[in-house]
């Protein structure tokens, strides 16, 4: 009987086993199929079985809208594969900022502007930061000059670092809900070295790299809030057995679900750095009053990461994270390395995922491999994704790749690069650099076998060739495209304007996610970044974002993408020009402004407090972006 046929009780066993990615195949074979992602039911299936720990889904749990969650977790995958965004917009202009969560804090003319973006927010709340100090510190812990750092946002709560501006004075943690009027607490911090913040809405921690251990090196120390009950922690926890200072390098922390979690990828003594074997460090601390009694740590015998003996590493590209599977809803660990394998003469770039497991040791887990550089313990061909070879593509120095990211959920790893056509330093051109890579499909054995007949008389290690006998990896490809002379393009050359701002060049630094990326460019000679967004998720609407006019090569089309409406006027046809102004690091009551502002002021104006109010986003009078849905 064919498929066309069947009714949908028997329809969803037969995708019970497919991928999402042949579910989506199966969609697009013929129209009866379209239901798959249209029907409620079978969205709900699909999703709670395919990517159970996606964004998507967990807003999907919320609104029910099954089908559409569905449709926009496809539309965003395919964008990230194929390194195509959505979106594309000039969000803000800043001394200073960080994007956390899909809100972007920023600061600007001696105000703190949170706009959130990920839900498309066409207003920003705006906070005062004279008056938000004189609000939660006493009159006596007041400075005329002061720094303030921003550290971390989620759950609407912003976590900050108020500072006196000479050199040995204390420091101030300050913790706020901007959108409910309410400082949550102030805390006098011993040091503020090398200082992170992770918080949800009940439980807030905090870390400094400042305790010193018995053999003179520096540890990490962490402290506890409970928002809830407004207390903090009567304990704390050192951290006496993670090395490694450099937060998203080599060590990482996070919470997900109902723990506080924290990885280092680096040995914790000297004897253990000697020794041939490589592992993770990895513990979590329940969220509950008690929790920093109650740490877990992972045996560090299931946790082997590599041998030394595999060849040396370049630690400046190095980037780790720990995340949730979207569809396995498993913790794991994800890092990016750039490692000279033994006996090439040339480097190659790799990203490896591994599973964290709680728990007591069992008979399944990895023996203790003996110190032997030849023996090295099985890799599992479909979590580590080799990328870039220096021998066969074009590398860039770390100073052109400011932003390195991987998204486990496409197979797909992205570049922000520098690629710039000249050596003239005013020839700055950022563009997106990725590939992804996917199943082969049985039409393609034929090219499989010949690729692999190739590396194997290149003599190519057998580990690549069994990665590639599974997957065929894509070409390298660039967003957007070059910029033909000899027919020139308005649209084109206006979008390298949007993400390489006249006069903002240069120190270009940035955030990533599963669904965007932020990055910050211009700022010399205390000068204001410019803050550039970049967005994955077709549901992201910016206000006054214009329609590209036109097509861009390799953009996503998804049959059942509707067209997206500008929901305002843009004025793509205008260059940007802002002004640039000082970029202080200190304020001072004396003082006439950090710097001009680069739009006409806000209308619109909401005060909430004294300290508090709500503006229109500054996007909205910048009005330089495009989206690009068909």
């Amino acid at each position: 009987m064919s498929l066309v046929r069947l009714p949908y009780e028997l329809i969803s066993y037969v995708i019970h086993d497919l991928s999402l990615a042949d579910i989506r195949s199966l969609s697009l074979v013929c129209k009866r199929f379209q239901f798959l992602f249209n029907e409620t039911s079978i969205a709900r299936l699909i999703l709670e079985k395919k990517a159970p720990a996606a964004p998507e889904a967990q807003n999907a749990r919320v609104s029910q809208r099954y089908a559409v969650e569905l449709r926009r977790l496809v539309k965003r995958r395919e964008a990230v594969a194929s390194i195509s965004p959505f979106s594309v917009a000039i969000v803000g202009v800043a001394e200073t900022w960080i994007f956390e969560n899909g809100v972007l804090c920023y600061m600007h003319d001696r105000q703190l502007r949170i706009l959130d973006i990920h839900r498309s927010a066409s207003r920003e709340i705006v906070v005062n930061i004279r008056a938000l100090l004189n609000h939660a510190l006493e009159a006596e812990n007041l400075a005329r000059k002061f720094k303030f750092q921003l550290v971390y946002c989620a759950h609407d709560i912003v976590s900050c670092v108020y500072a006196h501006a000479k050199p040995g004075h204390k420091n101030w943690l300050i913790v706020f809900n901007a959108k409910q009027n309410r400082i949550l607490t102030v805390l006098e911090l011993d040091s503020s070295h090398k200082i992170f913040v992770r918080n949800n809405d009940k439980y807030l921690f905090y870390g400094t790299f400042s305790e010193v251990a018995s053999d003179g090196h520096k540890r990490w120390v962490i402290k506890g809030y409970d928002i809830t009950a407004g207390a903090w922690m009567k304990d704390k926890v050192s951290l006496q057995d993670f090395a490694g200072s450099d937060i998203g390098s080599t060590i990482c922390f996070e919470i997900i679900d109902e723990y506080f979690y924290g990885l280092s990828s680096l040995a914790a003594s000297e004897i253990e750095e000697r020794s041939w074997t490589s592992r993770y460090n990895c513990f979590r601390i329940p969220l509950e009053p008690r929790g920093l009694q109650k740490v877990e740590q992972i045996p560090r015998r299931r946790l082997w990461r590599r041998l030394h003996a595999e060849g040396p590493i370049d630690d400046r590209w190095t980037f780790l994270r720990i995340f949730k599977d979207e569809t396995t809803a498993q913790l794991r660990v994800m890092e990016s390395r750039k490692e000279w394998p033994t006996g090439c003469s040339s480097a190659r770039r790799a990203y490896f995922i591994r599973e964290l497991v709680f728990g007591p040791l069992e008979e399944t887990d990895e023996k203790e491999a003996p110190p032997s550089p030849l023996d090295i313990p099985a890799r599992n061909p479909h979590l580590v994704h080799p990328g870039d070879n220096g021998s066969t593509a074009l590398m860039f120095t770390l100073s052109t790749c400011p932003i390195r990211s991987y998204h486990p959920a496409c197979q797909t790893f992205i570049d922000l690069v520098d690629d710039r056509p000249s050596f003239n330093p005013s020839d700055q051109r950022i563009r997106l650099r990725g590939s992804s890579r996917r199943p082969w499909s049985p039409s393609e054995y034929g090219e499989r076998d010949r690729l692999l007949l190739a590396e194997g008389q290149q003599r190519r290690d057998e580990f690549n060739q069994q990665v590639n006998s599974i997957y065929k990896h894509e070409e390298v490809v660039f967003w957007p495209p070059n910029e033909d002379p000899a027919q020139p393009d308005p649209a084109l050359s206006h979008l390298y304007q949007i993400l390489n701002p006249p006069g903002h060049l240069g120190n270009i630094q940035g955030s990533w996610n599963e669904r965007s990326l932020v990055y910050a460019t211009g700022g010399l000679e205390r000068g204001l970044k410019a803050l550039i967004f970049v967005s994955w998720d077709p549901s992201i609407h910016l206000m006054g974002t214009a329609p590209y006019p036109g097509g861009l090569p390799g953009l996503h089309i998804s049959p059942f993408s509707s067209p997206r409406q500008s929901k305002g006027k843009g004025r793509a046809e205008d260059a940007w020009h802002p002004t640039v102004g000082s970029n202080a690091t200190y304020c001072s009551d004396g003082d006439t402004g950090l710097g001009s502002k680069a739009a006409s002021e806000p209308v619109g104006t909401a005060k909430l407090s004294q300290w508090v109010n709500v503006e229109q986003a500054m996007y909205r009078d910048i009005g330089l972006g495009y989206h690009f849905s068909p």
